[in-house]
């Protein structure tokens, strides 16, 4: 997996590559935390399958740990 602000970059491109550059904007990917292998990224609810589709699809390979609607909850079961 990517570390550092590198992490957003792949999922960004393969979201904008499956499902456009208006539905990317719309998604509003934003890189909250990454350390030691694991970021939390943010997203819209609205485009949050196509976002856990982008991430599932990106080369290399990341998976997808938890999912929550608050940050917080999130750190916590990290």
């Amino acid at each position: 997996m990517h570390t550092g602000p590198d992490a957003l970059a792949p999922v960004q491109k393969r979201h904008a590559e499956l499902f456009g550059s208006v539905a990317s904007q719309k998604a509003d990917l934003r890189l909250i935390r990454d350390e030691s292998g694991i970021a939390i990224l943010r997203t819209s609810l609205a485009q949050a399958d196509n976002v856990l589709a982008a991430i599932a699809l990106c080369d290399p390979q990341m998976a997808t740990l938890d999912m929550s609607s608050s940050v917080k909850r999130l750190k916590r079961r990290l």
